[in-house]
């Protein structure tokens, strides 16, 4: 990881993965490396981080060149299984939602919906799309981090999955305004998708809950 400091401060711990705050050149960045999973074989771990790790980067550029608003990557490092990518200076959705005005909640919805289609029309499901994996810039955009879950994918399954850990995260701290959010977040989605793909992952995510997994999209 010649490209970085050597000097990491920690970030976040997570269960997958430990980020740790960075700087590479003039810009500020989040390493992410892959913890060790003492109860996998060895070999098996090794293999697994390492393919998960270059999966993620991968994913990542991807999206990024569909237009989705992403973290560059400016490293990955496979003997360390770090990604290295530049930090989004801005706020959680989960911590500032209802600190916004419900206009500008509706407005950063939509948004955030054109995004979520630019990602399933290039092929990509997100895998934990909550309000903590969205961050609000200081301008007032949306950009979607923590890709550890996603996978390539055209399953209108996959795509109802998305947006129902979506809703089922708004409904979690921000019940009083989950419907008008997830109406604009629809809006937005719609756009960007398509008419056809829009229609089968709302048929999809009605199934899902049906099937009792997670909350409605009404």
């Amino acid at each position: 990881m010649g490209s970085q400091n050597s000097l990491l401060e920690p970030f976040y711990r997570g269960a997958e993965a430990d980020l740790f705050l960075s700087q590479t050149g003039p810009w500020q960045t989040v390493v992410k490396k892959r913890i060790v999973k003492d109860y996998r074989n060895h070999l098996l771990d090794d293999r697994l981080r390492r393919e998960r790790t270059l999966s993620e980067a991968a994913i990542i550029h991807d999206a990024r060149v569909a237009g989705v608003r992403v973290p560059s990557v400016f490293d990955v490092n496979l003997e360390e299984n770090t990604i290295v990518m530049l930090r989004i200076a801005g706020t959680g959705v989960r911590e500032c939602l209802d600190l916004m005005k419900p206009s500008e909640a509706r407005i950063l919805f939509k948004q955030l919906g054109e995004q979520i289609g630019k990602l399933h029309s290039a092929g990509i499901a997100h895998g934990d799309l909550t309000t903590s994996n969205i961050i609000m810039t200081h301008a007032g955009t949306p950009f979607l981090v923590d890709f550890g879950m996603s996978r390539r994918s055209e399953e209108p399954e996959d795509r109802g999955v998305d947006l129902h850990l979506l809703e089922r995260s708004i409904n979690a701290t921000h019940r009083h305004t989950a419907s008008k959010l997830i109406k604009s977040f629809v809006e937005g989605y719609t756009e960007t998708a398509g008419d056809k793909t829009a229609s089968q992952t709302m048929a999809k995510a009605r199934e899902i809950s049906r099937r009792g997994r997670y909350f409605a999209i009404r």
